[in-house]
């Protein structure tokens, strides 16, 4: 195809795709909260739990623009999976004889929620317009607004496990663009095969947008200034979420039991109210294999919502895996947390079975938190899913054989807030002369439907990117809105956790959410034990696909191999 062609056929996919973010915004009803949204709202928001279970107002859909590379048109075409997500973006400015390379351009009012990006031999400007105005309100490498202080500052603003994340919110009225320049880019719209040259930009960057006459306050210098008490109050906040839950008026008592094998421990809540915090310890002989046959469940108002292993609820994976998040926590003594709001108006039940075949489980089940709660006709319930299947092979390379990984579809109306990714990174059975094991190192780009979309509104450019690290970092990491407790599966043999949490970057759905995630491993028939965990609320009658197999819960897991001289048997590392 001749570059015209490839320019025009891009061009028709965002005008049909914005086409239907109008429509879909249309559909929303119309801003009926007369408070103006800015930076001190935004923020404040970021800190009252409860927001999380209501539905929006004002409604807004959520929106990601990403370097996914441009030959994925249509599933239906092997290139759909093609890698190379660097380099590639919605056109290109030229302003006083530079180019500007665009990485997002978006109609207000809204605002950026999520900016991740990672670079190979970093540099390069970036510029930050709103409103359409001809200076930019930020400029600076991405090592100075995305990770570092030009901006804010850490929590919002860090550099982990080699990903730079941006979680302090933008506002914008009108019109909000961003790009990139460097002269040592590599952006060749005319074959779309992006190579690693002397510079090469990754980049995700989340954002809202809301109807038509909403009231929002762009972001303004000003605006940074007067606010960097408030700022900094977050961060903090943020980093104590033990502190910050919601406010507990009720307790129900815990307790301690040893269940055998189809025994559970249940607790019955009256309503109307909502659970603020659970706190769940298990104590096993084989701890790993235990937090996956230990399943939790939970129904509100009769309708049961929740259904997965105690380790992949609570973020930790297989074993004990300590890190600290907004939404959840694990300490190092084996002491698990959760503080999503799960609200009911007349009854509750959490209970916690074991599911193991064979293998006795103690568990110590805390004093549940119970806050008031006002439902009102915004009010969703909360629900947890888990699906999970042994020894997937994973390709590398090849399109025409890769496979999705779906983590949900869900039906109804609601909002999705966070996951999680438990994975086996498996040994060879037959070594022969293959050598060491490959890095799972995870590259599959995520696409994630709603409502009937003709081209997913988030297509990533890898797993690892999703969850806001990059190259393969191998090292366990925390942050309060994604977290990689354990990194062992990364480059070798063991198990890998990644974990997100949703707050401004949530997403609403009307009808419909489908997430789908690439399978790629960097070697060729590699077997993983993959499994998910997702998140979100609904409005009675939403259904899903989770999985509630206890057949599968009660396989044996893989068990990560010991290290020699200081290095993973089965790797070089």
């Amino acid at each position: 195809m001749s570059l015209i062609g490839l320019l025009v056929s891009r061009n028709l996919r965002r005008i049909a795709v914005i086409g239907i973010v109008s429509i879909l915004l249309l559909a929303y009803p119309q801003p009926s909260s007369a408070d103006q949204i800015g930076l001190s709202s935004l923020l404040e928001d970021v800190l009252d739990r409860s927001l999380i279970a209501e539905y929006p107002d004002p409604a807004f859909v959520c929106r990601q623009s990403s370097s996914y590379n441009r030959h994925s048109i249509t599933p239906d075409r092997p290139d759909w999976f093609t890698g190379g997500d660097f380099d590639q973006f919605y056109g290109c400015d030229v302003v006083e004889g530079r180019k500007e390379w665009i990485m997002l351009d978006a109609v207000g009012p809204g605002v950026v929620t999520r900016w991740w990006e990672t670079q190979y031999r970093c540099g390069g400007t970036i510029r930050v317009y709103l409103d359409r105005a001809m200076d930019p309100i930020f400029k600076g490498t991405g090592d100075e607004l995305i990770a570092g202080e030009a901006i804010t500052g850490p929590p919002l603003a860090a550099n982990r496990g080699g990903g730079r994340n941006l979680y302090l919110p933008i506002p914008f009225c009108e019109h909000c663009k961003i790009t990139f320049e460097s002269s040592d880019l590599n952006a060749d719209f005319a074959n779309k095969t992006p190579r690693f040259t002397n510079e090469s930009l990754f980049y995700i960057i989340n954002y809202l947008q809301y109807p038509q006459g909403t009231d929002v306050k762009s972001l303004s210098r000003a605006d940074l200034d007067s606010n960097r008490k408030l700022i900094g109050r977050t961060g903090q906040a943020l980093l104590q979420p033990e502190d910050h839950r919601l406010n507990i008026t009720r307790i129900v008592g815990g307790s301690v039991q040893t269940l055998n094998p189809g025994r559970s421990l249940r607790r019955q809540i009256s309503g109307p109210g909502a659970i603020a915090e659970i706190r769940l310890k298990i104590n096993a002989e084989d701890i790993s294999q235990a937090m996956r046959s230990t399943i939790i469940t939970a129904t509100f108002d009769d309708k049961s919502t929740v259904w997965a292993p105690v380790g992949e609820f609570f973020g930790s994976g297989l074993g004990v895996n300590p890190y600290k998040s907004w939404w959840r926590m694990v300490d190092q003594d084996g002491w698990m947390t959760c503080w999503w709001p799960m609200p009911f108006r007349e009854s509750t039940e959490v209970s916690v079975v074991n599911h193991s075949a064979d293998e006795s489980v103690e568990v110590r089940l805390d004093d549940i938190g119970i806050a008031d709660w006002r439902w009102t006709d915004r009010t969703m319930y909360f629900h947890t899913a888990w699906r999970g299947q042994k020894q997937i092979e994973f390709v590398a390379g090849e399109l025409e054989n890769m496979e999705l990984w779906n983590y949900i579809t869900i039906e109804g109306k609601g909002v999705y807030v966070g996951d999680s990714l438990s994975l086996y990174n498996r040994p060879r059975m037959n070594w022969g002369n293959e050598g060491w094991i490959g890095p799972w190192w995870g590259e599959g780009d995520e696409h994630i439907w709603v409502d009937g979309e003709s081209f997913p509104s988030h297509f990533g450019t890898g797993s690892e990117d999703y969850f806001g690290y990059a190259f393969n970092h191998t090292h366990p990491f925390e942050a309060p809105f994604h977290a990689q407790p354990i990194a062992k599966g990364n480059w070798g043999v063991g198990h890998t956790t990644n974990v997100r949490g949703r707050v401004h970057d949530r997403i609403p759905f009307m009808k419909r959410l489908k997430f789908n995630m690439e399978l790629f491993h960097w070697q060729a028939n590699r077997k993983v034990d993959y499994a998910t965990t997702t998140h979100w609320y609904a409005f009675e009658g939403a259904t899903c696909n989770g999985l509630k197999s206890t057949t599968t819960v009660r396989e044996k897991v893989g068990v990560t191999l010991p290290e020699i001289d200081g290095k993973t048997e089965g790797t070089n590392r």
